[in-house]
């Protein structure tokens, strides 16, 4: 989403003006098409982005957002502080995965499905390593079909949504030509891979790391040894530095019109943070708030006659892969669904509120500030998180300090 926000931007505005991508990795391209791609449409957009003069590309993280500006505070990758502030602003602030806590999900050996596929990207080593893959969502499949062909031996794919709600997912596919072609691919290149539907993580054991995994699909139990457990249950959109600013949500994603404008004026979003509907979807977003932000209200009109389309796709895969209430209802009371302060499910579960839980269990006050365990709340409890404080990621003493002497800061 913020590369085609940047490139039709450049395509279409003026050469005066520029456009500064503010990216939290080291390369563009996001999870998706994280250290580069075989794909050739990713291949065009990633060349065009580099090449484009009039776009200029930062690496580091945005800590805050300029209450009064469109803008932000970003921390170079150098260490200088600035004040990043533009005409517009788009968020392409993209989605994180879910998890569902159960007995043994913070065993070394356990990982989140984006988290391997990033792994994967990088060059981790898996082959000969034995994968079993649960979860829920069509993430699923395409990080099983990496791993076979890195030379992993996938014992097993678990789907959690139930095989009535498959099989309608399945029913309303043809709509969306590109996405049945995409899924037929992986299912074809997974056929010898042993598949379970309505079936999830009961728990997970080992000495010191995992070393099985027990699924169920609330009657039989299988336990299959493994070397690693990719689980997930689905994405849910990154929004907080939406909620620091004052955007506008609707059902913890950000909202937006129909040219991609949030509720606060000159600041766009795009991708999963809208909304988890895939690739295609955020490129058609960013076409949209890229031309409009370059003034050209015509041809974003134009690319906007696609967005309806995807938004059902967004709702399509929301209902088909959220959590049944069995995987909630089986979290038992010394589960811990606060892995950076070690919190237990049945020290949050009296609790009213999150803010409650933050102040008797320090829920939330860890290292992830809430990214993990906010989701797993408002799936067990329909906790609503609170907005964030600055800054917006953890920093040392010494940017601390910096970032908030604003005579030292840049714009």
């Amino acid at each position: 989403g913020g590369i085609a926000t940047a490139v039709a931007f450049a395509r279409h505005g003026r050469s005066s003006r520029r456009v500064v991508v503010l990216d939290g990795l080291p390369s563009p391209g996001g999870q998706i098409w994280r250290g580069g791609t075989q794909n050739r449409v990713a291949r065009n957009w990633l060349d065009e982005i580099k090449n484009h003069s009039s776009i200029i590309r930062w690496k580091g993280e945005v800590v805050d957002f300029l209450p009064h500006e469109s803008g932000v505070v970003f921390l170079k990758d150098d260490g200088t502080h600035w004040n990043i502030i533009g005409r517009d602003l788009v968020l392409a602030t993209g989605a994180r995965e879910r998890w569902i806590p159960f007995p043994g999900w913070t065993l070394p050996g356990v990982v989140g499905i984006g988290g391997i596929q990033a792994m994967l990207k990088t060059g981790y080593p898996v082959q000969g390593k034995k994968v079993v893959v649960a979860g829920s969502g069509p993430l699923m499949f395409p990080v099983a079909s990496t791993l076979k062909k890195s030379g992993a031996r996938v014992l097993a794919i678990a789907e959690q949504a139930p095989l009535s709600k498959l099989a309608w997912f399945a029913a309303h596919l043809p709509a969306f030509p590109e996405k049945m072609l995409e899924a037929m691919g992986y299912f074809g290149a997974l056929c010898t891979v042993p598949q379970y539907r309505g079936a999830w993580v009961k728990s997970a054991g080992g000495e010191g790391k995992l070393e099985w995994v027990e699924l169920t699909n609330g009657g039989k139990v299988w336990k299959l040894a493994c070397d690693i457990l990719a689980t997930g249950c689905h994405l849910v959109p990154n929004i907080e530095l939406a909620r620091m600013g004052g955007v506008g949500l609707d059902n913890d994603r950000v909202a937006i019109d129909a040219h991609c404008l949030t509720s606060r004026p000159n600041v766009f979003a795009v991708g999963e943070c809208t909304g988890v509907g895939g690739a295609e979807r955020a490129i058609a977003q960013g076409l949209v708030a890229g031309s409009l932000t370059a003034m050209q209200e015509k041809l974003a009109t134009f690319y906007a006659n696609s967005l309806p389309r995807w938004e059902r796709f967004v709702r399509l895969l929301d209902l088909t892969f959220a959590p049944r209430p069995e995987m909630l209802g089986q979290v038992a009371e010394e589960t811990i669904v606060c892995r950076c302060e070690d919190v237990p499910h049945g020290k949050v579960q009296p609790m009213s509120c999150w803010r409650e839980a933050k102040l008797h269990t320090r829920m939330g006050m860890g290292a992830c500030q809430g990214r993990v365990c906010g989701p797993i709340a408002k799936a067990l409890y329909n906790f609503d998180v609170d907005s964030p404080r600055p800054p917006l990621v953890p920093l040392n003493t010494q940017d601390l300090f910096e970032l908030y002497k604003p005579e030292k800061r840049r714009q």
